[in-house]
């Protein structure tokens, strides 16, 4: 009976959800012109366990920059750049990143839960 009711309640939310923002991943508490539209997804991810090295350049040979630790959250922007094979994933898409004044550039491969 409890596992009914939880997928249940979450079937429910879920078709709420759907019905409420006409399927879209964007909300926004009110319509006016001048409201900001907020996204439910940043462009980024989560370091996984292993920490993310912010690079100079979109290539695992540039000089690093910083080292993200497991569990932060980064966001910027999606960039083509080398192909790498990694813990998660295999990816040639880099997140642009500033940091403390540095631009820089991690690895897809380093990140889970990402947002395009």
């Amino acid at each position: 009976m409890l596992r009914r009711l939880s997928i249940g309640t979450l079937l429910t939310a879920f078709i709420f959800t759907l019905f409420t923002f006409n399927g879209s991943a964007f909300a926004a508490t009110n319509t006016t012109e001048n409201e900001t539209v907020v996204a439910a997804c940043a462009k980024g991810g989560t370091v996984g366990t292993y920490g993310a090295k912010m690079r100079s350049g979109y290539t695992v040979g540039s000089p690093v920059l910083h080292t993200f630790n497991s569990g932060e959250k980064i966001t910027g922007t999606w960039v083509t750049g080398e192909y790498v094979q990694g813990h998660y994933s295999n990816s040639n898409q880099w997140l642009k990143v500033t940091y403390k004044g540095m631009t820089g550039y991690v690895s897809h491969t380093t990140l889970y839960n990402i947002c395009s």
